[in-house]
């Protein structure tokens, strides 16, 4: 009992300063987490991403990707999960690894892998890493499997996607 209340004490409910372009935000992190975010930072695309957490323990990050087919038409993004193509598309959520994710209605929904586990973040950040636009999208052309994604949309991208990322903690030994 004593390792869960000291793992609820050290629990952060501040939004880290990394995964937000903002100005001065006065963001208070543990220094492991902090240090954490600094490693994170030095991550500069999708695959470095899934090898990090065997690093970090006990701490593990929650990475999933969401995915989103669509245009913009006079400036309006028109973008839905909703749009995605049966059999061809990835589904709606996934995992760093390509797994799919049946998520219900809300990333909030996405289950700790056991009760060991306790979220040191109480919500999902989009993670704000690379080119990416002020949302967090990432946006290529017809296919998902296209090596080129950029932050900016041009006419003629039709997907897009974006890394969600949270923070959880192994509280027993």
């Amino acid at each position: 009992m004593a390792g869960k209340e000291s793992c609820e004490t050290e629990r952060k409910k501040k939004i880290p300063s990394i995964f937000l372009r903002c100005k001065k935000s006065g963001v208070v992190m543990s220094s492991t987490e902090d240090e954490l975010v600094r490693q994170l930072a030095q991550h500069t695309d999708l695959s470095s991403l899934a090898s990090f957490n065997s690093s970090i323990h006990p701490y593990q990050f929650d990475f999933i990707i969401e995915h989103e087919r669509g245009i913009k038409l006079f400036g309006i993004p028109l973008f839905s999960h909703k749009s995605l193509w049966p059999i061809i598309d990835p589904s709606h959520y996934q995992s760093i690894n390509g797994k799919k994710l049946s998520i219900p209605i809300s990333l909030e929904n996405y289950p700790l892998p056991d009760f060991d586990w306790q979220w040191q973040w109480d919500r999902w950040y989009v993670f704000m890493f690379n080119d990416v636009d002020p949302h967090g999208w990432m946006y290529s052309n017809v296919f998902f499997q296209c090596a080129k994604w950029k932050g900016k949309y041009y006419f003629g991208n039709t997907v897009r996607k974006r890394v969600w990322i949270r923070l959880r903690k192994k509280c027993s030994p």
